[in-house]
């Protein structure tokens, strides 16, 4: 996924890019914000790995993709191979490759004005010999979104505009480098990110039940958060060997509101989440006439502490360390097979806590993959099976809130993936690509009665077909299809995950300088938990569809505009039980390179 594609329908954050694909769906995450995974996965069975550097994870797992993505293009690991840090993650692996500055100086303003938000981006980048270096800037803005005329109000939502769901982040990030040869780079980077938010409410939420445990849940916010990320890069590349060395530190904090009432004035004891990663990977690739071996070491310690809100602080730690060899072989022109191991453990503890319970013992993993390809000039078949795991999340072992129970003993979960895959090129013109797999899920991580527990087992397979064509002149059609069953043990289905997905695009150049956008895309039935209540209820999610359109026009060689409207039917959907989603909105952007 170029920057480019993204810019089709106004794309600005990774969660954006990613839901526009059959592969992935929209879930809940941490503070009941939406997150993405794969193929259902759970959003904590899904890796982000920026230029070898896993992303920041906070204490409940959850990597925030809302950041905005600039100068950076994706590519995705479905998890039939191996991936940047070994054996690839259960809900597969979303690699992003910063792009670097091309001339001695360069830069890009960019700005987005909707009926909902605003956006604004600023870059500046330079080469000059063998030094570069490279600045962002971004700043995003939304008082609140308006719901569909469809949305029948609520006594928690009784207007159009959707209620605390206002959104204010900056960020800023400096990253430089330098070849000292044509084997040796360095380099680093430093992002900062400043953010609040209002979390809205269930619409569901009954919050003149005086025996309801949730009535906090309708009156939240984040005020604020911050995160602090320090990257360090090495590589030495010659035409038989590569290495690399990562460094990385974050510092992550958030300060969690709970009010009163809706005028969100007066607040309960305030409860703050102050977190630190540090890590560090090493990777080195051998490569020799038709085998290229593998290396990988990954170490990382996080910690959590939890203060306030009328509890005792507590802390935790994780200290994770991470083994992998891998290894591909060319037995000819057209077959190639590739294997993988990976070894896992990790070092969970709780202190400082007045009830503190005992450390659980040191969970340990062991993955596995294999995988045969063949190619010829116009067809790809691959078959692949692997073994692999997910470490529990220091959310589900400890006890984060004082209505939940710890479970400090949960076990890593894990799972059998088969997959078969299909590539055709019918013409230079025409693309076909079809992927079968099938999950066995065994010790999935759910929650469920105030504490996460191990269910025995699941079962996830479907089918994913993709077509992509320049057979009519000036168009690029494109047409995907996702079909997923995934349920547990005891016959139910895994939340959010839909039956179908369905996604038609069509880019039309009109002259040179003008293009057209269409795209539809269609999201079957979901399950999700009666949030409004916090049991264990399962709700259907009705099915819904949703259109997109967009006109660019270049204005010159160095300035563009775009005009579009998402959801130009105003469809009403929920894309979790009490959480209605944006109605139409309109948009205008305008681009500026230099």
């Amino acid at each position: 996924m170029s920057e480019d594609e993204a810019k089709e329908t106004n794309t600005i954050t990774l969660q954006e890019r990613l839901e526009r694909d059959v592969s992935f769906s929209t879930l809940a995450g941490g503070n009941v914000e939406k997150t993405i995974s794969f193929r259902g996965l759970d959003f904590k069975a899904t890796e982000y790995v920026e230029d070898g550097i896993p992303l920041y994870r906070s204490v409940n797992g959850f990597t925030d993709p809302k950041f905005t993505m600039t100068n950076a293009t994706l590519q995705i690991n479905d998890g039939s191979g191996t991936s940047t840090l070994g054996v690839s993650p259960m809900g597969g692996e979303v690699q992003i490759n910063a792009t670097f500055p091309k001339k001695a100086f360069e830069s890009t303003l960019y700005t987005t004005i909707s009926n909902n938000d605003e956006y604004y981006h600023a870059s500046v980048g330079s080469l000059e010999d063998n030094v570069y270096f490279q600045a962002d800037t971004s700043y995003y803005h939304r008082s609140d979104f308006t719901l569909s005329n469809d949305f029948v109000p609520t006594s928690l939502q009784v207007t159009k505009k959707r209620v605390n769901s206002d959104n204010d982040q900056k960020n800023i990030s400096v990253k430089s480098g330098v070849y000292l040869d044509d084997e040796i780079h360095l380099a680093a980077k430093a992002s900062l990110t400043r953010a609040e938010y209002g979390i809205p409410p269930n619409v569901y939420t009954n919050i003149t039940d005086p025996n309801a445990i949730v009535v906090w849940d309708a009156y939240t916010r984040i005020d604020r958060k911050d995160l602090n990320s320090f990257y360090l890069y090495g590589d030495y590349d010659t035409e038989d060997l590569q290495l690399s060395i990562r460094a990385y530190y974050d510092d992550y904090e958030d300060i969690f509101k709970v009010y009163h009432a809706p005028e969100y004035r007066s607040h309960l004891p305030v409860v703050t989440y102050d977190d630190a990663r540090l890590g560090t990977v090493f990777k080195a690739i051998k490569t020799q006439n038709d085998h290229s071996s593998t290396f990988i070491f990954q170490a990382e310690e996080n910690e959590h502490v939890r203060r306030g809100g009328g509890w005792d602080t507590a802390e935790y730690q994780a200290d994770t360390f991470k083994l992998s060899l891998l290894h591909l072989w060319k037995l000819n022109s057209a077959w190639q097979v590739e294997g993988g191991m990976s070894a896992t453990l990790m070092n969970s503890k709780e202190a400082a806590e007045a009830n503190a319970i005992q450390s659980p013992e040191n969970k340990k993993t062991f993955d596995a993959l294999l995988k045969a390809t063949y190619t010829d000039e116009q067809h790809t078949v691959y078959g692949s099976i692997a073994k692999k795991s997910r470490m529990p999340a220091m959310s589900e072992m400890f006890t984060f809130f004082p209505w939940d129970n710890a479970n400090p003993d949960l076990k890593p979960e894990k799972s059998m993936q088969y997959t078969l895959g299909y590539k055709r090129n019918f013409t230079e013109k025409t693309l076909l690509n079809l992927s079968l797999y099938y999950y066995d899920i065994k010790d999935l991580i759910i929650y469920r009665t105030k504490t996460y527990i191990n269910r025995e087992e699941a079962e996830n397979y479907g089918a994913e077909l993709r077509l992509e064509s320049t057979y009519f002149d000036k168009h690029l059609l494109s047409a995907s299809y996702a079909y997923t069953h995934a349920c547990d043990s005891e016959g139910e289905a895994l939340e959010f995950i839909p039956l179908h997905q369905l996604k038609i695009e069509d880019s039309l150049d009109i002259t040179k300088n003008l293009k057209v956008y269409l795209g539809y895309q269609y999201i079957g039935k979901r399950y999700s938990s009666n949030s409004a209540t916090y049991s264990d209820e399962q709700m259907k999610l009705s099915a819904y569809h949703l259109v997109d359109t967009q006109i660019s026009y270049q204005l010159s060689n160095s300035m563009q505009s775009r005009a579009g409207i998402k959801n130009l039917f105003d469809e009403a959907y929920e894309w979790r039980y009490g959480y209605p989603s944006e109605g139409r909105s309109y948009y205008l952007s305008l681009e500026w390179k230099l």
